[in-house]
């Protein structure tokens, strides 16, 4: 675990928890943290490499080093996490990561019209000079899951190996149209980055934004976004719960959890609110928020009985779903596994503990070790039942101002939200007003990574059940 502070040699501070160093700082601050702090997410552009750790008391730190010619020491090799973050900055930017784990394209199939479409002076593509990825035994319309997903696997005695992942297919340049924006015009674009999101990535930006612009939210505006992070928890782990259901022939419950999130989307829409939430957290509100308060009351007389009734039938498919895709606990603390995922894995991290205004005495469900599909199914229903909790107590004290402290602009921003499958990062910089570096962490990446690892030695007949299980939906990544 992390528990020392980690070694930053002849670093240059550069924003809140921003520090730059030299690249044989960069080598040495690698070697020397290795076991010392986690990765939770990688990127580079033409200019730099940054890397974004979680040290001990969970605090961030992001480190930076200039990318020199067009290479940099590669990450991966100490912090396995890295490597989708590697293999999509050179697809993107064209920069090298020397001693990569894996250099093979992340997001180009092969289709695109310019090779590294993010740097100065991208090439155009000849006729024909695309390389297209292989074909995979199994493509995204058969993965089931909310986005295109596709795996490639060797077939040996009726198991899986040699994993590949592909999401390239799911690409849609995202981090292109953001540059030069401004913060109001990438909003509504952020806000429909992936369905599993439409909470957790506006809010995890408009905090970068807010760190970035010296600005807090007023007391109102901060319960408001807290209560409706919880909403969209719910909603998600409604969905999931009714997908895993299905996927093992437990049609009642299935039904019983679609039941209950369309209650949910309706009760959303009749408060004023779109189904799913999206557009639902703004830049600024000019008034006091009082009206969720009546939403927050009607969904707990709603959506409390409704979870009675799936934990009440929910054990007729423990045996079905126990030792499947089972994700050790040093698996989950090495790649930062969050979520529903890492806490059923024993990794207990919950950046709602550094909200301002949380109401920390609401957390604390039942903490899962086991690491497979049982355990995450049942830490869903348990987070539901905290939301309900956290909400309750949000309303008995809805608006109470938490003094928290002012910090001045900088310009820079590092925004996070506990969304329901994890934690969502936002790093931006800004420039007159406009967004001039953005970079994003969903959830998704890190387990894209060990994804291989779950998967390999199963029959590809079990591949729903346990992609169901996982909650992956890639959107979230393929940017």
């Amino acid at each position: 675990m992390m528990v020392e502070a980690p070694i930053l040699e002849g670093g240059e501070r550069v924003g809140l928890f921003h520090y730059c160093v030299s690249a044989s700082g960069w080598l040495h601050f690698l070697q020397q943290n290795e076991r010392r702090v986690a990765l939770l997410a990688f990127w580079a552009d033409e200019a730099w490499a940054t890397a974004l750790f979680l040290c001990a008391g969970e605090q961030p730190l992001l480190v930076s080093t200039a990318i020199e010619q067009g290479h940099y020491q590669a990450v991966s090799p100490y912090f396995p996490a890295a490597q989708w973050g590697e293999r999509m900055a050179r697809d993107l930017w064209g920069v090298e990561a020397w001693s990569a784990r894996d250099d093979s394209p992340a997001l180009d199939d092969g289709s695109w019209f310019l090779t590294t479409p993010l740097a100065t002076h991208p090439l155009p593509v000849a006729d024909g000079g695309g390389q297209p990825l292989p074909a995979c035994r199994m493509e995204p319309s058969q993965t089931q899951v909310p986005g295109l997903l596709a795996i490639d696997y060797a077939l040996s005695e009726g198991v899986m190996q040699q994993i590949e992942v592909q999401i390239a297919a799911g690409h849609r340049g995202v981090l292109s149209r953001l540059i030069g924006l401004s913060p109001q015009e990438a909003l509504p674009l952020i806000s429909r980055i992936t369905a599993s999101g439409f909470v957790s990535h506006p809010l995890a930006f408009v905090r970068a934004l807010e760190q970035a612009e010296g600005r807090r939210p007023n007391p109102q505006e901060r319960d408001r976004r807290l209560i409706l992070l919880e909403v969209e928890r719910i909603g998600a782990h409604l969905f999931d719960l009714r997908q895993i259901a299905h996927s093992v022939g437990g049609g009642l419950i299935a039904s019983l959890c679609d039941h209950a999130r369309e209650a949910l989307a309706a009760l959303c829409e009749e408060y004023g609110l779109s189904r799913r939430l999206t557009d639902s957290i703004v830049l600024e509100r000019a008034s006091e928020e009082t009206g969720i308060l009546p939403f927050v009351q009607a969904l707990l007389l709603m959506v409390r009985p409704r979870l009675m009734q799936i934990k009440q039938v929910m054990g007729v498919l423990d045996n079905r779903l126990k030792n499947s895709a089972i994700i050790p606990t040093g698996l989950a603390w090495e790649y930062a596994l969050g979520g529903v995922v890492g806490r059923a894995s024993g990794r207990y991290v919950d950046f709602r503990l550094m909200d301002e205004g949380m109401r920390v005495q609401a957390l604390g469900g039942a903490r899962r070790h086991e690491g497979d599909a049982w355990a995450r199914y049942r830490q869903r229903i348990v987070e539901c039942e905290e939301s309900l909790r956290i909400m309750e107590q949000i309303v008995a004290s809805f608006g109470q101002d938490s003094g928290g402290e002012v910090i001045p602009r900088t310009d820079e921003g590092l925004g996070v939200a506990e969304g329901a499958y994890g934690d969502v990062w936002y790093h931006l910089q800004l420039e007159a007003g406009r967004i001039t570096k953005i970079q994003i962490r969903d959830p998704v990446l890190p387990l894209l990574a060990v994804l291989g690892t779950v998967l390999e030695g199963q029959p590809p007949e079990e591949v729903e059940v346990m992609l169901t299980s996982l909650g992956i939906s890639p959107a979230g990544a393929a940017l």
